[in-house]
């Protein structure tokens, strides 16, 4: 099985959490989380089905930026992939085994797809 789809929205990376008892996350990645969950709540059902009975999964993006973007390419790929989980939509992202990100620079376009393979 496999779920494949493209999301008009601009990527933005998980914010390193601040010293202290209370995790902060900036303004902009706490936006993006939202707007996650709301362009990906359509699939929602797909996507758990792909993953529900996996014991190992494989997650792919491809993201889009109009500029060069600042963000390091792991802080993109757990920012896509924590909303997920946070919304029990993935178990739990210690079972992806595989994972790959692409990021494309200078392309005029906002754009993330991702992609979820079943291993076992």
């Amino acid at each position: 099985m496999l779920f494949q789809k493209t999301y008009d929205i601009k990527a933005v990376p998980a914010a390193r959490p601040r010293v202290g008892k209370r995790v902060m996350y900036p303004k902009t990645y706490a936006k993006f989380r939202q707007d996650w969950a709301i362009y990906t709540h359509s699939d929602w059902q797909a996507i758990y089905a792909e993953t529900k009975d996996a014991r190992e999964y494989e997650f792919s993006y491809e993201a889009w930026f109009k500029l060069h973007p600042k963000a390091d390419i792991d802080n993109v790929f757990k920012a896509l992939t924590d909303t997920l989980v946070k919304a029990k939509v993935v178990p739990d992202d210690n079972l992806i085994t595989k994972s790959t990100i692409t990021k494309h620079f200078n392309s005029g376009k906002e754009q993330v797809r991702i992609v979820i393979n079943k291993i076992k």
